[in-house]
């Protein structure tokens, strides 16, 4: 247990699961499968991972059910020194969780995703434990929560910092209704669209879509495009971040580790957003240079080293 985390994670821990037909796929019917893997996910429980491994102190909030699959994700994250005593237990639910199957080609047939547990992170089941998170200074907070309880957290986060985490173009709606009580968004280009109505196809559209979301009351804002770089906006000014080089191995996990990057550094005093943004894009791409979401083998140096790499230019 750590009793004074920094930053306190809310949202998604689950696993994910892959499956691969050794036979031709036949839809509707009962298919030989293999497993490929079965390993932690969630965007939540990505950040928190890898944010701890940076040396934060980091707390999650979230809802797994009163299963096996619960006990492991618990077990794990504390075994990593993540507090986990807002980790909710919900009698009579699954552990949330993705299984993707592939055909025998390795495309995806189908994909099926259980979250009802996280529709159960209802304000009534956070209002207990309300002045023990206002007294984190960072919340970062995934769509995964009921669009309720995000407005519930927004209006009651007094002096904390919100971060939000998009997730998906299907739940980055939640955060429409807080916009303005945000205190950093970092969103892909999909996911932006849904927020502003604006399609990025170039720098131009994703400067018109950041600063329309600072407009919006948003200090700090962030465009992630892919192998393609980001576009950052703050009261310094709108810039273009090219991408570092990286030899990629998996994408897988990318996005969620330039939240712990960015997070790690501006969560400290007197870290520039400059900094911060360097930092997210060293961890987007030592991620991406790893099997898997999470580069087990991490250090500060490395990420230190890969940052200084970063460029930007003036939008």
């Amino acid at each position: 247990m750590t009793p004074n985390a920094n930053i306190l994670c809310f949202g998604a821990a689950h696993f994910d699961r892959t499956l691969q037909c050794t036979e031709t796929f036949v839809p509707a019917a009962s298919n030989p499968v293999r497993t490929l893997h079965r390993k932690p996910g969630g965007v939540s429980r990505n950040i928190a991972v890898h944010l701890r491994l940076l040396g934060n102190n980091v707390a999650m909030l979230g809802a797994v059910g009163d299963d096996g699959d619960g006990d492991q994700v618990i077990e794990a994250l504390s075994e990593l020194g993540i507090d986990t005593r807002h980790l909710m237990k919900i009698s009579g639910m699954a552990t949330a969780g993705y299984t993707a199957l592939l055909d025998e080609t390795g495309e995806l047939a189908l994909g099926m995703m259980n979250a009802e547990v996280y529709d159960l992170l209802t304000i009534d089941r956070l209002e207990p434990h309300l002045a023990n998170l206002q007294a984190r200074p960072w919340w970062l907070v995934d769509a995964n929560l009921p669009t309720e309880s995000i407005m519930w957290l927004a209006e009651n986060k007094q002096t904390t910092k919100f971060c939000a985490a998009t997730v998906s173009p299907s739940k980055a709606v939640r955060f429409k209704p807080v916009l303005d009580k945000l205190d950093l968004l970092i969103a892909n280009r999909a996911e932006t669209r849904i927020l502003t109505g604006i399609e990025i196809n170039d720098l131009a559209q994703a400067k018109v879509a950041v600063e329309l979301l600072r407009g919006k009351g948003i200090p700090d804002v962030v465009i992630t495009l892919g192998a393609q770089g980001v576009v950052s906006s703050s009261a310094s000014g709108t810039a273009f971040w090219h991408p570092l080089p990286t030899k990629v191995k998996d994408v897988n996990g990318a996005g969620d580790a330039f939240y712990s990057g960015f997070l790690s550094a501006y969560s400290k005093p007197h870290t520039s957003f400059d900094d911060a943004i360097a930092s997210g894009l060293a961890m987007a791409s030592l991620t991406a240079e790893t099997e898997g979401t999470t580069v087990w083998d991490l250090t500060l140096d490395a990420v230190t080293e890969r940052a200084a790499k970063a460029e930007s230019k003036v939008l």
